[in-house]
C-alpha cells in the first residue's frame, strides 16, 4: 500500500503541472485582458498607457514566458498579486517593511465557502441517507414514489430561480430571513450567541440552496445501492438465520451500499472549496464562487490561475483520498492494489 501510495503522490506532480499548463493556455486563449477594464474605467485613456499596463503585468512576453514566470512562483506556494487595482495578494496574507498586513484574496473567502459547503454537506447526510433507506425499503409504494418525486424536482428545478423565490417569500413577503450577506449590520457589536444566530440566519437559505441537489442525488444514488445490496444472497441468508431486519438493512445491506459513495464523497473535497458561483452571487456571500466570477469577469488571471490550481489539486488528492479509503473498507479493492 505505502509503494502504491508514493507511486500516486509521484504523478500527481506532472499531472498537476499539466492541468495548470492547460488551464492557463486556455485563459489567454478569451480575448481581452485587465488592461481593456481598467483602461475601460478611464475615457482617456490611451493606447500608450494600456501597454505600460500590458509590460507592467508582463502580458507583453510571450504566454509560454509568462507561464514559466508564474510556475517559478507557484512552486514556492506565491500565486502573485491580483491585477485589480487593489493589488493584494492572491492566497495568503503579505506583510510590508511597515509591518502592515495585507490579508490574501482567497485567505479571506476560502473560510466562508468551507463553513457553507460543510453545512450542505451534513444536511445532504442527514436527510439524503434516510430518504434512500426509506425509498428502498418502500419500493413502489407511496413513500418510495413522493421521494422519487422529490428527487425529480431537486434535480429539475433551477437554483437560481428557486433562491429568488425563496428571497422574495422569506425575506420580502415574510421578513423570516436575511437575503444577502452573512451578518447584519452592527452585528460586531452584538452578543455572541445573538452574533451566531444572525449568522445562522443569513446563512440558512444558501445552505439550503446548495444543498438542494446533492440531497436529490445522494438519496437517488443510496436507494439504487440499497436496491442492489437487498436482493445480494448474503442477505437473504442473513434473514433466514433470523436475524433482526434492523440488523440486516442498517449493519449489512446500508454498510455495503454506502461503499460507493467513498468515490462521491472524496471527489466533493473541490466543491467544498470551490463554492457555488450561483448561490454566493445571488446572496452577496464573499465567497470562493463569487470570486472566481468577479475574476473572469475583470480577467484576473493571477487569481483565476490560482484558484483553478487549488481546485486541481484539491480534485487529485480527493482522488487519491476516496482510492485508499475505498481499498480500506472493501478487501477485494485493497487486494487488486497491493498487486
Amino acid at each position: 500500500m505505502l509503494k502504491y501510495l508514493l507511486k500516486r503522490l509521484f504523478w500527481m506532480v506532472p499531472l498537476l503541472i499539466g492541468i495548470s499548463l492547460v488551464s492557463f493556455l486556455i485563459i489567454h486563449l478569451a480575448p481581452g485582458d485587465i488592461t481593456m477594464t481598467e483602461a475601460g474605467f478611464d475615457p482617456k485613456a490611451s493606447e500608450e498607457s494600456r501597454q505600460k499596463l500590458r509590460e507592467l503585468y508582463n502580458l507583453d512576453k510571450p504566454v509560454i514566458v509568462q507561464y514559466g514566470l508564474w510556475l517559478e512562483r507557484m512552486v514556492k506556494l506565491d500565486f502573485g498579486t491580483s491585477f485589480a487595482t487593489h493589488q493584494r495578494p492572491v492566497f495568503w496574507q503579505t506583510k510590508d517593511k511597515d509591518g502592515n498586513v495585507t490579508p490574501g484574496m482567497i485567505q479571506e473567502a476560502l473560510p466562508i465557502t468551507l463553513l457553507i459547503n460543510v453545512l450542505s454537506l451534513g444536511l445532504i447526510i442527514i436527510v439524503a441517507l434516510p430518504l434512500g433507506v426509506i425509498s428502498a425499503l418502500t419500493q413502489n409504494r407511496l413513500p418510495d414514489r413522493a421521494i422519487t418525486l422529490f428527487v425529480f424536482v431537486g434535480f429539475a428545478i433551477p437554483g437560481f430561480w428557486l433562491a429568488l423565490l425563496l428571497m422574495y417569500w422569506t425575506g420580502v413577503i415574510n421578513d423570516w430571513l436575511p437575503i444577502s450577506g452573512l451578518h447584519s449590520q452592527g452585528a460586531e457589536h452584538m452578543h455572541w450567541l445573538a452574533y451566531a444566530w444572525d449568522a445562522l440566519k443569513h446563512m440558512a437559505l444558501p445552505v439550503f440552496i446548495s444543498a438542494l441537489s446533492g440531497l436529490a442525488g445522494i438519496s437517488l444514488f443510496v436507494r439504487n445501492g440499497m436496491l442492489d445490496v437487498l436482493h445480494q444472497d448474503y442477505i437473504t441468508t442473513a434473514r433466514a438465520k433470523g436475524l433482526p431486519e434492523n440488523s440486516v438493512v442498517y449493519g449489512h445491506a446500508l454498510r455495503n451500499a454506502l461503499l460507493p459513495l467513498i468515490t462521491i464523497f472524496g471527489l466533493s473535497i473541490p466543491g467544498l472549496i470551490g463554492g457555488s458561483v450561483i448561490a454566493e452571487s445571488i446572496f452577496a456571500i464573499p465567497g470562493m464562487g463569487k470570486l472566481f466570477y468577479d475574476a473572469v469577469l475583470m480577467r484576473d488571471f493571477p487569481v483565476i490561475m490560482g484558484i483553478l490550481t487549488i481546485g486541481s489539486a484539491l480534485t487529485l488528492i480527493g482522488n487519491l483520498l476516496a482510492d485508499l479509503a475505498y481499498a480500506w473498507a472493501d478487501p477485494r479493492v485493497r487486494r487488486g492494489v497491493m498487486q
